[in-house]
């Protein structure tokens, strides 16, 4: 991505965020949220292409795919009023949708405006969703947007967290509780499975347990040390009951982040 391109993109960004404002020109606050969080998964993508010594192209492209990754948020909130998939749409498949259909001037290389359109289309699928067919380039921008993406989810519940109890979650996962009690399969799933189903999740608690098996698909090391600087595993398990299950599911975290055994 060239610096001209990136910085088309980022005026499209804006542009395109302002179209829900209302007349005062203030965003839903669930969409300052996703505002926000972009602008943060954008600096999180570029500081974690910088550390696998990316050149100054792949780290804009980063840089360029985090800042974009989740437009499909906004038509879905504004349409459903809901961030829940399940029930109104995929945002990576509309993310990727929208950027189709604006008119903008995306980027001139084929191959570049592919290799974005698939990190956001992506970013957002299990695992076991994604093809294999992937290119190089494309499979390393994709890993790094997953990344960027779940290190800034883990640090906003847990700062939310901290500051209201996240009292806005049943408004973005209408199906999610703020109770801290655990549900049992969503337990035995995280230590089977090493994964959470999100439609497991009834709690503020399984929600956090499935953050914190996200550990087990951070994909590059950079990543990795960031979360841990951050005390990301610590102040999740913080928040949850003292009990021999999670203190289980925590050490089995624990023990493959210590062996590399992701």
């Amino acid at each position: 991505m060239t610096k001209e391109e990136q910085g088309f993109l980022e005026i499209w960004f804006r542009d395109y965020i302002h179209r829900f404002r209302n007349r005062d020109g203030v965003l839903h606050p669930m969409l300052e949220l996703k505002r926000c969080h972009s602008l943060r998964v954008a600096e999180n993508a570029r500081s974690i292409a910088a550390s696998l010594k990316l050149p100054e192209a792949g780290q804009r492209m980063a840089e360029g795919a985090g800042l974009v990754h989740d437009v499909g948020r906004f038509t879905q909130f504004a349409q459903y009023g809901s961030f829940w998939d399940a029930d109104t749409v995929d945002h990576g498949a509309e993310g990727r949708r929208i950027l189709e259909t604006q008119d903008l001037p995306l980027l001139y290389d084929p191959g570049d405006r592919e290799l974005l359109l698939c990190a956001v289309e992506y970013h957002n699928r299990n695992r076991t969703d994604i093809p294999r067919s992937f290119s190089y380039e494309q499979d390393r921008l994709l890993r790094l947007i997953r990344d960027a993406d779940k290190l800034d989810i883990m640090e906003l519940v847990l700062r939310t967290i901290a500051s209201d109890g996240f009292r806005d979650l049943p408004m973005m996962l209408p199906h999610v509780c703020l109770c801290r009690e655990l549900s049992p399969e969503v337990l035995k799933e995280a230590q089977n499975t090493r994964s959470v189903s999100s439609s497991n999740l009834s709690t503020l608690a399984d929600f956090l347990v499935m953050i914190a098996t996200w550990f087990y698909d951070l994909n590059y090391q950079p990543t990795l040390r960031m979360a841990i600087q951050r005390g990301i595993l610590f102040r999740i398990q913080r928040e949850l009951p003292e009990t021999k299950a999670v203190s289980d599911v925590f050490a089995c975290i624990t023990d493959a982040i210590l062996t590399g055994r992701k």
